[in-house]
């Protein structure tokens, strides 16, 4: 009977240890936080590429439903503002079946901000992958400037996920981040030069909720951060100019296909458990000054 009991005590410990961890987890991942701001400045929010998404709809002030940046995406996925509503404390993005359009056959999602102005500052978000074969992603992007030529565009990847892997590199249980700039010559020659970074992480991406951070530091310098925690730094190539990452950018939450994995199938696509991606917040932050 002693044994029993002290097997069972045992149990009822162990298992309370395990529920202490899990809501110790929960709360450092819920509350990941800017890295410590350099002497003399502090981190300030930045209140345009900040959302806690505890309404009932998409707030209209600082998004868009589908962004006006990237229109219809790349095939067979496409974007629609019904894949996107906001509600339990997230911005979900739904996809689904698409009929009747002979080059998409799939809905996605791409909710962009109205503002364009994302310069140097820290950049994070709070999402759960969906479970099938498309993107669940955080990133940024700009337009070229003017109509001079050679034209530019830069592209920041905070994070690209993908919780279900048939194909294709592991985007499951890995966060990968990269830096793009694309480049069009005056002969209408365009030429993409990227520097990226990636790093483990657990539970799979579409298992939990992770928190992915970026703190873009200069135009030569993206230190990324995973739940929180510095995981490594990314400095975009160099091959067009010293300083490459030298604009600023509008932000960018998307599900979409890839040419180079197998698109998810229609019961993938009709398995509600699986075919969202959740954002329980996105937070932006710049340095000023300390008064």
């Amino acid at each position: 009977m002693y044994k029993g009991f002290k097997k069972n005590a045992m149990r009822f410990i162990l298992a309370g240890l395990t529920s202490l961890l899990v809501i110790f987890c929960s709360f450092f991942d819920a509350g990941a936080q800017p890295p410590p701001a350099p002497e003399g400045y502090q981190w300030v929010v930045n209140e345009k590429f900040s959302d806690e998404f505890d309404g009932t709809s998409l707030d209209t002030e600082k998004w868009f439903a589908r962004s006006p940046y990237w229109v219809h995406g790349r095939p067979p996925a496409t974007f629609r503002a019904y894949s996107v509503s906001v509600k339990d404390g997230t911005l979900q993005i739904k996809n689904s079946i698409l009929k009747g359009d002979k080059k998409y056959n799939i809905a996605g999602g791409a909710v962009a901000s109205k503002a364009k102005d994302a310069y140097f500052g820290y950049y994070e978000a709070r999402m759960k992958a969906s479970g099938i074969s498309m993107s669940s992603t955080f990133w940024m992007k700009n337009k070229p400037e003017g109509n001079d030529c050679p034209r530019e565009q830069l592209e920041l990847d905070i994070v690209e996920a993908i919780g279900m892997q048939k194909r294709g590199q592991d985007m499951r249980n890995v966060m990968r981040s990269n830096t793009h700039t694309f480049h069009t010559d005056c002969d209408g020659n365009k030429l993409v030069k990227s520097s990226g970074g990636n790093c483990e992480i657990s539970p799979a991406v579409n298992e939990a909720f992770h928190v992915y951070g970026c703190w873009w530091v200069d135009e030569n310098t993206l230190k990324f951060y995973h739940n929180g925690v510095y995981q490594f730094t990314v400095h975009p190539n160099t091959y067009f100019r010293d300083k490459p990452f030298n604009r600023p950018m509008y932000m960018h939450m998307v599900t979409e296909t890839y040419n180079w994995e197998t698109p998810p199938t229609e019961d993938e696509l009709n398995n509600d458990a699986i075919n969202t991606t959740y954002y329980d917040w996105v937070r932006s932050y710049k340095l000023i000054p300390q008064k």
